[in-house]
Order: structure tokens, then sequence, then C-alpha cells
């Protein structure tokens, strides 16, 4: 079980810092001893195996802490953004019907009447109200931190019942064409990731391992479980650093991070505005990218300014966690092509489907299918939909359509071509968006961009960019719209190029389309 990385390096290593958080730090003693106390606390409450636990909270030893006592208690955690809507909120514990809940005193009352609540854990200063419901009336037994901490530090007793197969977490997709769907994680499928990321990226108990992504992100699992199996340091990065890289390099530097984990488009952001030159860094040795294109002249200039580290391509999806990689190579940096998704790993199998059904040559293109150990159980409470994703192809009996579509080389290579859904239809024409965004990227002054389209009835289905220029650019948006001639055909230029500061992210650090596309229609 995935706690199980936690106590072995609790006993192996007590007093080793197992998590940083700012000017505080806890052991690996200390925080098997307060997830013991959380897992406790959910355990007096009724709660364990099978149930879903919310954790809504900022990152915080206190989240890490409460995570892994979930885990204990037998229950499944549940991460929340705690910047989403109170709509979202509430969706996901009646969704997935939460039998308790993290989260900090503002949240209280919006949570009162969720009839799946058992009890709510409040973590923070404000004093909660605790008054008893009336005669008939559901609500919760609130909790404060300082209750649970009281509850005994000692190991509970295992469960002989559970089992690898039982539910680690139930982490919630954006919901960007709908309602979120909660995709389901055996512990059995997390350690099979976990397993091959430990030894990939060779993490070492000296090591101090970066966490950034927010745990309603799955990078965090890397983040987390791979530094616990290692009796690594987990550095709790502030999310607020992500859209300040030069303070960002600063943190990496003098945090000594030897492990980096995020998406590109921090990165990105690191080489173009860190200002890295002016830290050595002689502590970084490993960074890992995922969820994104890296764009490659920045990918070629971040791998000049920092030669020393390895730097891997990550590839998944949250429906299968990491299933393929790819090491960068010098050959990588002095070829025009874009980076390959690598080869399948985590003792998962891939298969490359055509339009027609059938699979794909080597060299023809079709959607990436994903089959093995480290699949999701499925999508909570949705199966017939789970079954249109997770069903039989040629060559496996159950595999995930991704929706990518993909190349396989001879060797095994596979290469991202992009997606089976992100084209639209503009002058009668398909475009694909990414497309045109990975061609203003290779103009010298751009340094994001973003591209899409507005609806028929604002706009007539106009193609419109967004980018950010560099520091001192001296591009107009004719020259911008000159080398989008110069490099598309004529039905994929913009119709329409602005400029802005920045691209509104996600709190993963991804460009928020949701957004983007308000500013579009504000600027129409």
């Amino acid at each position: 079980m995935l706690f199980q990385y936690l106590e072995d390096s609790a006993q192996a290593a007590p007093r080793r810092t197992a998590v940083i958080d700012g000017e505080r730090a806890i052991s690996y003693e200390e925080l098997d001893a307060g997830s013991n106390q959380v897992a406790r606390t959910l355990q007096e409450l009724g709660i364990g195996r099978g149930a879903r636990v919310g954790l809504h909270l900022n990152k915080s030893l206190e989240a890490v802490v409460g995570l892994f006592g979930i885990l204990k208690a037998g229950a499944a955690y549940v991460p929340i953004d705690p910047s989403a809507p109170e709509w979202r909120l509430k969706f996901i514990a009646r969704d997935c019907a939460l039998a308790a809940i993290l989260t900090t005193p503002t949240w209280q009352a919006s949570l009162q009447q969720i009839q799946s609540l058992r009890g709510i854990i409040l973590v923070g200063t404000r004093q909660p109200n605790t008054a008893l419901a009336p005669p008939g009336e559901h609500r919760p037994t609130t909790l404060t931190w300082e209750q649970v901490r009281t509850r005994s530090t000692s190991r509970l007793e295992k469960d002989s019942r559970a089992t690898p197969e039982d539910l680690a977490y139930v982490l919630y997709t954006s919901g960007a064409t709908g309602n979120p769907k909660g995709v389901m994680h055996s512990h059995r499928a997390v350690q099979a990731f976990v397993e091959w990321a430990f030894q990939t990226a060779n993490v070492r108990a000296s090591d101090r391992v970066s966490s950034l992504s927010p745990f309603h992100f799955d990078p965090s699992v890397f983040d987390l479980f791979a530094t616990a199996k290692g009796a690594a340091t987990l550095v709790l990065v502030p999310i607020e650093l992500s859209a300040i890289p030069r303070e960002l390099a600063d943190f990496i530097a003098k945090k000594e991070i030897a492990i980096w984990h995020s998406v590109p488009s921090v990165l990105t952001q690191l080489e173009a505005r860190g200002e890295l030159s002016r830290h050595a860094f002689p502590h970084l040795r490993t960074v890992l990218f995922t969820r994104e294109v890296f764009p490659h002249k920045y990918l070629r200039k971040l791998v000049l300014t920092l030669p020393r580290p390895r730097y891997l391509n990550l590839y998944g999806t949250t429906e299968t966690n990491v299933c393929t990689y790819h090491v960068v190579t010098p050959a990588d940096l002095a070829s025009p092509e874009p980076l390959p998704i690598g080869k399948v790993c985590c003792g998962d199998e891939v298969f490359v489907i055509r339009d027609d059904g059938a699979r794909a040559a080597d060299g023809e293109e079709g959607e990436l299918c994903v089959a093995g150990p480290t699949l999701m159980s499925g999508y909570w409470g949705q199966e017939e939909y789970t079954r249109k994703v997770l069903g039989p192809i040629p060559g496996h009996a159950k595999a995930y359509r991704t929706g990518d579509r993909v190349t396989r080389e001879a060797g095994g290579v596979l290469r991202f071509l992009g997606r089976r859904d992100d084209r639209v239809k503009v002058r009668g024409r398909l475009i694909e968006l990414t497309a045109v965004e990975e061609v203003l990227l290779r103009h010298p002054d751009v340094e994001e961009s973003a591209v899409l389209t507005l609806p028929d009835e604002l706009a007539g289905g106009e193609l419109r960019a967004f980018v950010v220029l560099k520091d001192n650019a001296s591009a107009s948006l004719q020259d911008l719209r000159q080398h989008c001639v110069d490099y598309l055909p004529p039905y994929m230029v913009p119709t329409r190029i602005d400029t802005c500061e920045s691209l509104p992210k996600t709190t993963a650090g991804k460009k928020d389309r949701v957004r983007i596309q308000e500013d579009a229609r504000q600027r129409a």
C-alpha cells in the first residue's frame, strides 16, 4: 500500500527531514506520527476502507500529513483545488459521497448540508462552529486540527481485508466540457508508476525533490510517493513562484533542489525570465517535465544554460499516469523535429490505432491507446463513459483511448502529433490550434502564444492569437502576421493577433484556455 513507503522510511531514517514548507519542516518520524493521528480520527468517525475523504487544502505540512493519514485509514484521498468555486467543491463532495473532508474554517458553513459527510476537520485559526444540529437536521462532526493532534501517535492495526486493488485516490478532471469526472486509481496502479519513476529518476535519500504541482494535479503523485519511498526530502514550492521566474530560480538554488518536476511552461518561463546564469545549481541533477509540449527553442536554451542535469520528457494522462518517457539527448537538441514522447514504461503496453480501427504500421498516424498496470480503475459513478474510453482494441481486451494522435517509429519511439479533438473548422478548413501556436513561438520575439476561435455568432469563426512578447521585443503586430504568412497556409493565418502581458494559467501552471476565451470575447 502507498503509505508503506512512509512507514518504511520512518523506520529506516526517523530523524531525516521529510517535508519542508517555507521555514517549517517535519521529520519522517513526525510525519508518520501525525498521519497516524489523522487516520485514528477518521476511524473513530467510522471512516475506513473504501471511503472517500476530501483534501481541500493548499499545499502545506498539514496537507501532506492529512493525505498520508487518509491512506492509513484505508480511505482514498480526493484532492480538491482550494481556489475552485464553491459549486465545484459541492459537486465533488456530493458526486463521490465524501465521508469526511480536511478544509479551512472558511468553508465549514458551505459543507454542513452535504449528506454523506460524517466529519469535517478544520485546519486554520478561526474558531469553528461546533454547535449541535437541531433535532432531525444533518450536521457532520466538526473537529479542529488541534483536536486531531491529541490522538495517539501509535501505528494502527492493519486491515486484513485491504488489498492493492483498493482505491488510493479519486482525481477530478477540469470539467472544461461538462461536469468534472473523477478518475479512480488503485494502490497497485500508483505503485506500478512510483516503482518505475523512483528507479528512473534515481531518487536518493540525500535528494531534495520539488513539489510544485498542486495535489489535485496528478504529477504530484511522483513528488509525494517517489520521495517518500526514497526517504528523500519533499520541498513544497509556493504556487505563486511559478509566475515569478526570477524568484523561482532563487528558490531552486537556495533550497538545493536535486530533482525538479513541472510542466514545460514553468521551465520556459525560468529560461526566458529567470536569469538562470546567476546561479550554478550544483545540486540539480534531474529535470522532469510532463503534460505539455516543450517548445523546442526554449528546451535547447535551457539545456545550454544548465547542461549538467538529465532532462526527461514524461508523457501520460490523468487516466494512465506516466506511460512513456524520453531522455533528452544532444541529437534531440540538434534536430528540427519536436521532442519525441519516447518509449513505453511502467510495464504498460501501447498501441497505435488508425481511424478505421486497425492497428497502425510503423510510421502511420493513429490514436495512442494504453494498456497495463498504471491504468485507472475508471471514472467514479460513470460506468457507461468508462466503457466508452476503456475497452477492447485490436491486440488487447482493455485499453484506454487517450485521444492523442501519434506515430511510432521502427524502434518503438512514439512521436506526438496533437489531439484528435484539438481541431476547429475555420473558413471550411480543419485547423489544429497547437500547430499555429508552435509557428508563433518560432518568432524570436515571442515568449508565449495561445490560439483559439471565437464562436460563429460573435465573429464568424474568427481565428485569434494572443502572444506574450519578450522584454525589449521590437516586433510589431504586422511583423507577427507576416511571420505567420511565411510559415502557414493562408487558411491557418490568424485574422487577428493581440499582445498581452501574460497568459492566464491554471493552478497547475498550464494555459487556462477558458479564461483566454473570455478575454477574447471581451476584446471582440
